[in-house]
C-alpha cells in the first residue's frame, strides 16, 4: 500500500509502516516546491516587483505583488502558506511545546530556520505585536472569526506591515482556507494542484480499502476524542476528522451523525459511562497532547463492552493531527485509517 502523501502519519501515539508514495502527488507535491524554490536558508528578501489589491474581510488591501517574508496568525493560515511556498517568518504557537506546537502544520521535512513563534498562546489573539515586527514581515495575513479578536488588533499590526484578515468560520473553512491565501499570495493555481493532490489521494485509498474491506459505504467508521479522564467527545461529520472520514465514504455511527442539539457541531460531550455510544464497526481513539496521560491501548473496564475492542478493530490515532485543519494533517489521516482498514497498521488493544 502507498501513503497519500511524502507527509507520514506523525505525533505522540503511533501509526503503523507505511511505504511507497503515489506518482500523480509526489508530481504535485515537486512541482509547488521547484515553483516556490523550497529549501532551507535564511531570510527572504525583501518583496519586490510592486503591489496588487486583494479583498479581505478587512475590505481592500494593497498587498507586495511578490511577498518575501509573510507573517501568519493562525496555525491552518501557517499550513496553506507554506504548502503553497510562502516563506512564512511568523507564526502563532506554544513556546513550551516541542518545535513550538507547529508540526501538525508543517511538512513532514520543513526547511529550516522555522517561522519563529510571535505569541504565547496559539489563542487567536495572543500575539506578541513587538516579536512580530522584529521578524520583519512584508505581508502578514491573519482571520476573522466570530470572535473578532484579530481584527481588534488590526491598527497595530498594519503598523507593522500590510495586514489581509480571512473569514474563518469553523473547522468547514479549512478547504475555502487554502484557496482565499492562494489568491492573498497570487498563487490560486497551486492552491488548486494541492486541492487536486488532495483527491487524488483520496481517490487512491478508496481503492485500497475497498481491495481490503469492501465498499466504505458499508462500514461505520467511529471518531472518540479523549478530551480528559471524565469526558469522551464523538466527532461528528462536521468536525475536520469527520469530514475527512465522510470524503473517504464510509459511514457513520447513528451516535455520532449530529449533534443532540441540531446545530451541526463538530463533537457530542459524553461521559465514559456512555463509552457504548463510541462503539462502530472501526474505532478510531483520538489523545493528543492535551491531555498527556491519555491511554495507549484499549481494554478492560468500560472498553471491553465495545464491540470494536473484542474484535480487535480499535486504533489509537493523535489528535493533535487529526484536529489540525489543513491539508497536511488531511493526508496523515487518510493515512492513517487506510494503514488500519487494510490491515497494515497494528490495532490499540
Amino acid at each position: 500500500m502507498t501513503p497519500s502523501t511524502p507527509v507520514p502519519p506523525a505525533g505522540r501515539l503511533p501509526a503503523g509502516p507505511r511505504s511507497g508514495r503515489p506518482a500523480a502527488l509526489c508530481a504535485v507535491l515537486a512541482a509547488l516546491c521547484a515553483a516556490a524554490a523550497c529549501g532551507p536558508g535564511g531570510a527572504a528578501p525583501a518583496a519586490e516587483g510592486g503591489t496588487r489589491t486583494v479583498e479581505a474581510a478587512n475590505g481592500t488591501v494593497e498587498v507586495p505583488a511578490d511577498p518575501r517574508r509573510v507573517a501568519v496568525l493562525w496555525r491552518p493560515t501557517l499550513a496553506a502558506a507554506t504548502l503553497l511556498g510562502a516563506d512564512v517568518v511568523a507564526a502563532p504557537g506554544d513556546p513550551g511545546a516541542p518545535g513550538g506546537g507547529l508540526a501538525p502544520f508543517l511538512p513532514a521535512d520543513p526547511p529550516e530556520p522555522g517561522p519563529e513563534v510571535v505569541s504565547d498562546s496559539p489563542a487567536e489573539n495572543d500575539i506578541d505585536i513587538e516579536r512580530l515586527a522584529t521578524t520583519e514581515p512584508d505581508l502578514i495575513i491573519g482571520v476573522r472569526t466570530g470572535n473578532g479578536l484579530q481584527a481588534e488588533l488590526l491598527p497595530r499590526l498594519e503598523a507593522i506591515a500590510p495586514t489581509v484578515l480571512l473569514d474563518w468560520d469553523g473547522t468547514a473553512s479549512w478547504r475555502d482556507h487554502l484557496t482565499e491565501v492562494g489568491a492573498v499570495l497570487d498563487r490560486g493555481a497551486r492552491a488548486e494542484e494541492a486541492e487536486a493532490g488532495y483527491r487524488a489521494a483520496v481517490d487512491q485509498a478508496r481503492e485500497e480499502i475497498e481491495a481490503a474491506a469492501g465498499d466504505p459505504a458499508g462500514i461505520e467508521v467511529s471518531l472518540v476524542r479523549l478530551q480528559d479522564e471524565r469526558e469522551i467527545r464523538l466527532e461528528t461529520p462536521a468536525s475536520f476528522p469527520g469530514q475527512v472520514i465522510a470524503d473517504l465514504g464510509f459511514a457513520r455511527p447513528a451516535t455520532q451523525r449530529t449533534a443532540p442539539d441540531g446545530t451541526g457541531t463538530d463533537y457530542i460531550a459524553e461521559s465514559y459511562e456512555n463509552l457504548d455510544r463510541a462503539d462502530g464497526d472501526i474505532v478510531f481513539v483520538l489523545a493528543g497532547s492535551g491531555y498527556a496521560d491519555a491511554p495507549g491501548t484499549f481494554t478492560g473496564g468500560v472498553w471491553d463492552e465495545l464491540g470494536a475492542v473484542r474484535r480487535e478493530r480499535v486504533f489509537a490515532a493523535d489528535y493533535d493531527q487529526w484536529g489540525a485543519s489543513n491539508h497536511y494533517a488531511a493526508h496523515r489521516i487518510i493515512d492513517d485509517v487506510t494503514g488500519a482498514v487494510t490491515g497494515e497498521t497494528a490495532p490499540a488493544v
